[in-house]
């Protein structure tokens, strides 16, 4: 045994032989009906790695030992040897209950709990009759009266009633843990399910330049060739030389692209609905304006809900219109997000009540690099990568993306996409 294991049998040992004190006695007789072994249960419950035969035999030799301590202090000439044959029935009790509890297989039930209850009754009641069994041949001492059944039935309930208690107060606190580890887990899950989604666009603009620079591999490779018809030889080397560099980058590019592909698995849940995958989105940017010191108000209407075919680029494209929607409210501000299906297209709709966009800028916000949002703090614009990669997903799910909006009045953006190119399955109205 281990040190913890010996702290918690010494736990469970001292509780019940404290708890055992409480008792009363329902027959005229010795015998009595102490609390003791709703500890003693409760702790074999809780405490799992703790050996339950030897766990009885301590509480049955420190309850034996305590009793006897105590009628020996108290009122009149008790003997020793007196005092423990009195005790011994009642201490044994628990060694009793603890072999029926070892070799039923009752906490194996833990599942099944009112199955638990009606087992640990029925052992409670065997182990008392075991110890009236024991009384009467130690100390010839018998219930008495035409009522033995009565008695009996009396121990039943009571055994009943007990169990049932310890069994539906473990449930309960049972239930509760799973709970906060459920909670905790999900909490865990929507984190890695926004962080692998950023992670994933950045695969995709990796993809993307992979693509580039095959591209321009080729039209280096062309001028190059088109330098030589020339005899612009040196030229031609250096658009040669360059064209190789890039094919090179390209292939690392490749590599490491591949390799993040085999990092950023999915979590194992992904059947996430669009209105999860929303609500996710909504909470962490939530989170964010409140850090941002901005009171912003999300609403939210959907006609329809659905498994997506992708549902982390869902979740980067919703991420980014969001953050875009929040950084454009200056203090206070609503983000409302609409989802209607017309025809067989889906249309998304996600409005702000910021500082809007001029005419002049509204035509380069899907352009990389741009931005007309000037962080306060660093006096440095934005990156302006959140809304290409946005127009990127929304091409790649074959749709189109618009967007209106009017100075100091707000901004509403519209992604209209065919459902065959996003809807995973069926699809439920709202």
């Amino acid at each position: 045994m281990n040190k913890r294991m010996v702290k918690d049998i010494l736990l469970v040992v001292v509780l019940t032989v404290f708890a055992a004190k409480l008792r009363v006695h329902p027959f005229d007789t010795t015998f009595r009906i102490g609390l003791g072994v709703i500890i003693f249960a409760m702790g074999i419950l809780y405490k799992k790695e703790i050996p339950v035969l030897w766990t009885g035999v301590f509480v049955s030799i420190a309850i034996l030992g305590f009793r006897t301590w105590i009628t020996l202090r108290g009122p009149g000439n008790v003997l020793l040897a007196e005092a423990l044959f009195d005790h011994i029935p009642g201490s044994l009790y628990y060694t009793f209950f603890a072999v029926l509890l070892k070799y039923s297989n009752v906490l194996s039930l833990e599942n099944r709990p009112i199955h638990m209850g009606f087992a640990l009754g029925a052992i409670d009641f065997t182990s008392n009759i075991f110890e009236i069994a024991l009384r009467f041949i130690i100390v010839q001492e018998l219930i008495q009266g035409s009522s033995f059944v009565i008695h009996l039935l009396s121990l039943l309930i009571v055994g009943m009633l007990r169990m049932f208690f310890v069994t539906g107060l473990y449930s309960t606190t049972q239930n509760q843990r799973l709970r906060l580890v459920r909670q905790a887990e999900k909490k865990k899950l929507e984190e890695l399910v926004l962080l692998t989604s950023s992670l994933q666009a950045e695969v995709f603009y990796l993809q993307k330049s992979a693509q580039d620079m095959e591209r321009l591999t080729k039209e280096s490779y062309e001028i190059y060739k088109s330098l030589m018809k020339k005899n612009e030889g040196e030229l031609g080397k250096k658009a040669l030389q360059i064209s190789r560099m890039m094919h090179e980058v390209k292939h690392d590019y490749t590599r490491i692209n591949a390799g993040l592909k085999k990092l950023l698995k999915a979590p194992e849940r992904t059947e996430y609905t669009f209105s999860e995958i929303l609500d996710l989105s909504i909470k962490v940017h939530e989170t964010y304006s409140r850090d941002t010191d901005k009171h912003v108000h999300f609403t939210k209407h959907l006609g329809l809900d659905f498994y997506p075919k992708d549902p982390l680029a869902w979740t980067s494209v919703l991420n980014n219109i969001l953050a875009n929607g929040v950084e454009a409210i200056s203090k206070r501000g609503n983000i409302h997000v609409e989802l209607i299906k017309q025809n067989k297209d889906l249309i998304l709709k996600v409005s702000d009540t910021g500082r809007g966009i001029s005419s002049k800028d509204i035509r380069h916000i899907f352009v990389p690099g741009f931005s007309n949002k000037l962080d306060e703090v660093s006096g440095c614009y934005s990156n302006g990568l959140g809304l290409s990669h946005v127009e990127n997903l929304v091409e790649f799910f074959k749709g189109s993306i618009s967007v209106t909006s009017e100075k100091e009045s707000g901004t509403t953006f519209m992604i209209k996409v065919e459902e065959n190119n996003v809807i995973r399955g069926d699809y439920s109205e709202l």
